[in-house]
């Protein structure tokens, strides 16, 4: 697993939510940082999910990319005690992901709950932050919708998808 980027969700609750980031997880191999009361990799529906996909899979899913912590601010601290910057998630303000360079450097993403988004208290301790645009303003893009978005794009610059930086 390489380590020069990783996901961090503060509270999932919703199963499909969960397996969906687990998938794109185990495709990218991105290690997943879960924080708050969430539910868990292995609970029943979550594995209901992850068995259905199970044919398209080429060897039986592995799920050891997942940790858990309680205390959403200890595990930022351990992250940057690793060199990590750590780079929020917003809806409505802050640079473009598309115009913010993340090829260098360690990166986490956080993402907060679908319903209320990073507090201002835990957005209070970002090394910065990023938004997706959207042509036609909606409140928020789905973790379904925008955690591969966001993946891919720093995958990209990275050069992790056969293309160096700046070749289109």
């Amino acid at each position: 697993m390489t380590n020069d980027f990783c996901l961090l969700f503060d509270t999932i609750k919703d199963p499909r939510d969960l397996a969906e980031v687990l998938h794109l997880s185990i495709a990218t191999n991105r290690k997943v940082n879960i924080t708050g009361n969430s539910i868990r990799h292995d609970h029943p529906k979550v594995v209901g999910i992850i068995d259905s996909w199970k044919p398209g899979f080429k060897e039986k899913p592995r799920l050891d990319n997942v940790s858990y912590a309680q205390d959403y601010f200890e595990k930022i601290v351990k992250l940057k005690e690793k060199g990590y910057k750590i780079i929020g998630t917003t809806p409505n303000s802050g640079p473009s992901l598309f115009e913010t360079d993340l090829s260098k450097g360690k990166q986490v993403i956080v993402f907060g709950t679908e319903v209320g988004g990073l507090s201002k208290e835990k957005m209070s301790v970002l090394d910065g932050i990023i938004r997706v645009p959207m042509q036609n303003k909606t409140r928020f893009y789905t973790l379904r919708t925008v955690v591969p978005i966001i993946v891919y794009e720093i995958m990209r610059q990275k050069g992790f998808l056969g293309r160096p930086k700046g070749k289109n």
